[in-house]
């Protein structure tokens, strides 16, 4: 007799490796590193080269997935590529553009502009990730999702924290970060995708084992990322003489 999955099981313990992701010390070093306008803007580049790469990574598990998982990919990246209602209509991308000029980052410095090779380094593992088996692939892209809603993880995900140290480093208005606001909003519907497909269509230990490694390595990679973003940053001096008007 085939053994029945307890699929609440493995949802459990995917959710207990994202909130573990965050104790990690890579994750960790980077919720620690402290924004100044300079360093922002070196975040924001990165951060730009990882939604294009996320971009990258879903169309690597749209190209190999089953129809039904097509369309909850397509539906997700019409958000990212052509609109979100969150967001006035206007796509993710543009968003982080803007974001990224608020951050004192025009349009023609981000065209010119490259990952730093710690975060670089990162990007390309998970490309070599996605072109994996179409459940490998798409786990490993969805995941990412997943860390960063804070439905699942309650002291808030990647854009949330990002946001409150956006907003007490350098004192911007909250509602001026419209792009992390979007994301803190739409990320936590955006993880939902994980689940669905998860208790769809694991139905076997193989599938189960095969989910369970590509989280893991996904992960990893997460934590290469995070700490070669807070590396890049903390290369750039803190100069408190620049923020005075705020003490």
């Amino acid at each position: 007799m085939t053994k029945v999955l307890d699929n609440d099981e493995m949802i459990r313990q995917v959710k207990l490796l994202a909130n573990q992701h965050h104790t990690t010390p890579e994750v960790q070093y980077l919720f620690n590193t402290r924004f100044t306008p300079e360093r922002a803007k070196c975040w924001t580049i990165n951060q730009a080269h990882f939604v294009r790469n996320r971009r990258d990574c879903w169309a690597l598990a749209m190209g190999q997935a089953p129809l039904d998982v097509k369309r909850e990919i397509w539906l997700h990246e019409q958000d990212e590529l052509i609109g979100d209602p969150r967001a006035g209509g206007e796509d993710h991308f543009t968003l982080t553009t803007k974001e990224a000029e608020l951050l004192g980052v025009g349009k023609e410095e981000m065209a010119r502009s490259e990952p730093h090779p710690f975060v670089a380094a990162a990007l390309e593992a998970w490309l070599h990730l996605g072109k994996k088996s179409w459940l490998e692939s798409f786990v490993a892209v969805s995941m990412v999702e997943a860390i960063n809603s804070n439905a699942i993880i309650p002291t808030g995900g990647f854009s949330f924290r990002a946001r409150e140290r956006l907003v007490s480093d350098l004192g911007i208005a909250r509602e001026l970060l419209i792009n992390r606001n979007v994301h803190v909003a739409a990320d936590q519907e955006h993880a939902l995708v994980l689940e669905k497909v998860l208790r769809r269509h694991v139905t076997t230990q193989c599938e189960r084992d095969l989910t369970m490694d590509a989280l893991r390595r996904t992960l990893v990679i997460d934590r290469a990322y995070r700490a070669g973003l807070a590396f890049a940053m903390e290369q750039i001096p803190v100069n408190d003489g620049v923020n005075k008007a705020r003490a």
